[in-house]
C-alpha cells in the first residue's frame, strides 16, 4: 500500500472513530445513596435561599461543661465541618467556611477523645450525644435580605454546646468605617471594632472588654423557656 493511500485509510478510520465517540451518550452519573440525595437537595435549597455560600462558624460550650470527641455535620453529609477533641467555653473556636449554610446540623459527642488505634483521625469513643438542630431554616429573612443588600459582612453561625442540648445563634458582623487603605504610623491597616446586627436564636454571648462583660450574654433555658443572663 502506498504511503498516500495508507494516510487516507488512517484518516478515514480516525474520522469514523471520532464521530462514533461523539454519538455515544455520556456515561450516566453514578447513583447516589438516599442520604447523599437528601444532602444535595438540602444544599440546593440553602443556596437558593441565601444566594451565596460562606459563613463564619463559632463554637463553644456552657461554662463548666465539657464535651469530648465532638463533630458537627450538615445533616446527611459524610464529612464533618467541625471537630474538637474537647469542647469547653475557654477554647471557643472560630473559622470561616466557604460552603453553603447547612439547613440542619447533626452534632455528636462521645465518652472519650481518643482516636482509633490504627492511626486514623477517627474518634474511638462511644457516641453518648447525637442531635439534629435546625439552622438555615431558622435564619430570619430580614437578615438574609440585609446581607444581600450590603454583602460587606459575615453571617456568623454560633453554637454553644449544653447538657440541655446545643444552642444555636446568629448575627451579621461588619466593621463600619473600615478602610483597608487607611494605615497607622506602623503601616498597618487601622483597626475598626466589629459591630453585630440581627443577633438572634437560642443565645447571645456577652461582650467582654478588659476582662469584664460590658454587655451581658443570655440563653434560653430549654426546660423553662426563660431567658437567663450570663457573664460570658
Amino acid at each position: 500500500m502506498s504511503l498516500t493511500r495508507r494516510r487516507l485509510v488512517l484518516t478515514s478510520a480516525a474520522y469514523v472513530l471520532l464521530n462514533g465517540c461523539r454519538s455515544t451518550p455520556p456515561p450516566a452519573p453514578k447513583p447516589t445513596t438516599p442520604e447523599q440525595a437528601r444532602y444535595l437537595e438540602s444544599r440546593e435549597r440553602m443556596l437558593k435561599r441565601f444566594g451565596r455560600p460562606g459563613f463564619e462558624l463559632v463554637v463553644d460550650a456552657m461554662d463548666g461543661q465539657e464535651f469530648l470527641g465532638v463533630e458537627f455535620f450538615p445533616e446527611d453529609a459524610k464529612y464533618s465541618i467541625y471537630r474538637s477533641s474537647a469542647q469547653l467555653l475557654r477554647n471557643r473556636s472560630k473559622m470561616v467556611l466557604s460552603q453553603p449554610v447547612p439547613e440542619r446540623v447533626r452534632v455528636v459527642w462521645r465518652d472519650s477523645s481518643k482516636f482509633v488505634p490504627d492511626g486514623r483521625a477517627l474518634y474511638a469513643g462511644n457516641i453518648i450525644g447525637d442531635e439534629i438542630i435546625e439552622v438555615g431554616s431558622r435564619i430570619p429573612q430580614a437578615l438574609i435580605d440585609d446581607l444581600k443588600r450590603d454583602p460587606r459582612g459575615n453571617l456568623r453561625l454560633k453554637f454553644r454546646m449544653s447538657e440541655q442540648g446545643t444552642l444555636v445563634g446568629w448575627d451579621i458582623e461588619r466593621r463600619p468605617g473600615f478602610d483597608p487603605k487607611k494605615r497607622d504610623e506602623y503601616g498597618e491597616a487601622v483597626y475598626v471594632a466589629p459591630a453585630h446586627s440581627f443577633a438572634g436564636g437560642d443565645f447571645r454571648e456577652a461582650k467582654i472588654l478588659d476582662g469584664k462583660p460590658v454587655r451581658k450574654g443570655w440563653y434560653l433555658d430549654k426546660r423553662t423557656g426563660r431567658k437567663i443572663e450570663t457573664d460570658y
